[in-house]
């Protein structure tokens, strides 16, 4: 089954061509799309799951022996730092979201991914907001068992878009990729969106992993745009597309990978032979005309489906062909405007009265004193309040946006996680609710429902796997 491996290259200046750069066994390979991309390229492995790595089932090592070592390699060190049991319930509950998840969701392209430059702006504030801010990148915290990445080897970091110090900063450069990135993927996709998360920037290290995975809704329609890299080999994620078949994407500082992150498999299951690799994950979910009603292709009820063996598949209409799709997007991205925000970011210097972990912008100090929350919208009032109605009620409004932050960075999110209750928390999740979100403080939504002792929402939000941000003051 590994037996071919295929890549698209520049064979002279103006032409393409496709050549076999290893074989190891003569076979042939099914038929299938491996198109040629503006950022470079991308490698057809010529098999599917469960050879570099679980994904459905374990590997079998009569078809990959070393896949099948480096797994063991893998799960070893995760019960060394905590215990196999937790370790192989963890893989269980990722490779069943695998197996269960994925035909149960609409399709939005052809293919599942594409490769192209990122918008222009939006690479230019994040890199800007990276070599400002990367030496205060902070450790990710993982609950036990965890598996998705090897992190008792190589712990990953973050450098938080929301952390208190480098705000309003962060929270502009946030805004400004968000509307960098969406018109790219609504031409890609054919689809309205909304925001539903972006953390920041993950940094992975030398010897890291990235466990092959589908996101957990609502993070439906994606992108990966790389920011610095320092690398002794590529270090590519591993796509297994809507065809069946492998493929692997390498990126450079400036590209992005577009991606259906709630049907595409995706991972990192060789170890990252360099010192970091540094992107930035935009994730958005479609919506109706509305603009805010989720597009009915998605389906918040797979587990329920996959618990009474359901296992219909719904019909959903054929999407173009996969080079419509990436040309669509790569025009998007290449005709943008300039963000006149991203201009003043980018010339914006600190001020000589600034203390570390302050940040005075405007006559106003953004630092670790500023922790009170400061309600300003009709939706985070009805969730801090707990009004189910008038929250359902301000969900349907076009004009609102579940995750605007008030002064302190509060979103409708924390709000309701302080004391609103668990029905309103799933109602802003179901509509596109940051679960990474984090307060001026640095709290996230699951620490405050943990503070103030909401044990429903708690078990609500670890259910989905929401992050546990604590307060940093």
């Amino acid at each position: 089954r590994q037996a071919l491996s295929l890549r698209w290259c520049r064979a002279g200046r103006g032409e393409m061509g496709l050549r076999v750069v290893s074989v190891s066994l003569v076979v042939l390979v099914s038929s299938g799309f491996v198109s040629f991309d503006e950022g470079g390229s991308y490698e057809a492995t010529g098999y599917g799951v469960d050879v570099s790595f679980p994904m459905h089932h374990m590997i079998d090592a009569r078809v990959s022996g070393a896949g099948a070592q480096r797994y063991d390699w893998f799960m070893a060190g995760c019960a060394a730092k905590s215990s196999r049991r937790a370790c192989e319930a963890n893989e269980e509950s990722r490779m069943h979201m695998n197996r269960e998840q994925i035909f149960r969701q609409r399709n939005y392209t052809e293919l599942g991914f594409a490769k192209i430059r990122a918008p222009k702006g939006a690479y230019e504030v994040a890199r800007r907001f990276w070599d400002a801010h990367s030496r205060s990148a902070t450790e990710e915290s993982w609950p036990p068992g965890n598996t998705y990445v090897n992190n008792w080897l190589s712990p990953t970091k973050m450098v938080s878009l929301e952390d208190h110090r480098f705000q309003p900063e962060g929270a502009q450069t946030k805004q400004v990729i968000w509307d960098g990135v969406k018109p790219v993927l609504e031409a890609w996709t054919g689809q309205r969106l909304k925001p539903t998360s972006l953390y920041g920037i993950r940094v992975y290290e030398a010897r890291a992993m990235l466990a092959t995975h589908v996101d957990r809704l609502p993070l439906v329609t994606s992108a990966i745009m790389q920011i610095d890299q320092d690398l002794d080999e590529p270090w590519p994620i591993e796509v297994v597309g809507h065809d069946g078949r492998a493929y692997n994407v390498s990126l450079e500082p400036g590209e992005m990978a577009l991606y259906e992150s709630h049907t595409v498999l995706h991972g990192r299951p060789v170890p990252l032979r360099g010192r970091f690799f540094a992107n930035v994950f935009v994730h958005f979910i479609p919506v109706e005309s509305d603009g805010k009603t989720n597009e009915r292709g998605v389906d918040f009820d797979w587990q329920k489906k996959a618990r009474r063996q359901d296992a219909t598949r719904p019909e959903f209409p054929r999407p173009p062909p996969h080079h419509v799709s990436q040309k669509a997007a790569a025009d998007a991205a290449t005709l943008q405007r300039r963000d006149p925000r991203a201009d003043r970011l980018l010339s914006r210097k600190k001020s000589g009265k600034e203390e570390e972990g302050h940040q005075i912008h405007e006559n106003e100090d953004f630092g670790r004193d500023a922790f009170a929350t400061g309600s300003t919208t009709a939706l985070h009032l009805a969730a801090a309040n707990g009004d189910l109605s008038a929250v359902e009620e301000a969900l349907t409004s076009s004009k609102v946006d579940v995750n605007a932050p008030d002064v302190n960075l509060w979103t409708p999110l924390h709000e309701a996680a302080r004391g609103g209750g668990d029905q309103i928390v799933k109602a802003l999740v179901e509509h596109g609710a940051d679960l990474g979100a984090r307060t001026i403080g640095g709290a996230s939504a699951l620490f405050l429902a943990k503070q103030h002792k909401q044990h429903k929402v708690v078990a609500y939000l670890q259910s989905i796997g929401a992050p546990d941000y604590a307060e940093e003051l």
